[in-house]
């Protein structure tokens, strides 16, 4: 699920659709997939296939880092800066 996500965020032998790729990145964060925590909040910030919330990004923003999930770790940081 995340790999194909990244398939579809990316456009890589198929159409670009943040919609499919949000909804394939979901199942897997879902499922405790870091990589895939760490993209639905990238996509909740940027309002990628989803509306936008910046509440939301840092839910599963959080829920990577728990897991030690670097890129995860520095958006979280990131965003409590931000306010």
């Amino acid at each position: 699920q995340a790999y194909l996500g990244d398939i579809y965020y990316f456009g890589e032998g198929v159409a670009q659709d943040d919609g499919r790729a949000f909804e394939l990145y979901s199942q897997a964060a879902q499922q405790g997939h870091a990589h895939s925590q760490s993209n639905v909040g990238i996509m909740y910030r940027d309002g990628h296939g989803c509306e936008q919330s910046y509440e939301r990004a840092a839910e599963w923003w959080a829920k990577a880092a728990e897991q030690r999930y670097a890129e995860a770790q520095t958006n979280l940081g990131h965003a409590y800066c931000a306010g």
